[in-house]
């Protein structure tokens, strides 16, 4: 674990300090004492959890050689380190996004070309306009606005 128990018994404290005084405004002082109480325990139990999960993560187990992988010493230590090397095919890709060319050949490709066929066409929907008598709107109007 990391430092002592004083790092929980001063979390403990906050947590009492926090939870009394946000008690103490709207209830009793006993109800504020015993909530107060309830916080210590809490913030005291969560400072040792951290401490705790800290403690795992940062300190090295005994059985555990990190990152010490010595290929003599055989299959125990296999899957310890993984030394992966990835082709760089993004100069290529690059070429090709980026002036739509054929990095191969180097010569220009039609822009009918660059797309592939997918089969996909626009709704193109019939305009919905009618003409009507400009007479005959205002009659309607009229029409609607006398009732």
């Amino acid at each position: 674990m990391i430092g002592n128990y004083r790092i929980n018994l001063g979390a403990g404290i906050v947590g009492f300090i926090l939870t009394f005084f946000v008690a103490y405004s709207s209830n009793l002082l006993m109800t504020s004492l015993i909530r107060g109480l309830i916080g210590f325990v809490a913030w005291y139990a969560l400072a040792f959890g951290l401490r705790w999960g800290l403690g795992l993560l940062l300190t090295p187990s005994a059985g555990s050689k990190g990152f010490d992988y010595d290929p003599q010493i055989g299959p125990e230590m296999r899957g310890s380190q993984v030394d992966i090397k990835l082709e760089d095919d993004g100069q290529e890709l690059n070429d090709l996004l980026k002036n739509g060319q054929n990095a191969s050949s180097g010569e220009e490709i039609p822009p009918s070309e660059t797309k592939a066929p997918t089969g996909f066409a626009p709704l193109d929907p019939p305009k919905l306009v009618r003409t009507k008598d400009p007479e005959e709107l205002a009659q309607a109007v009229r029409h609607l606005t006398d009732k």
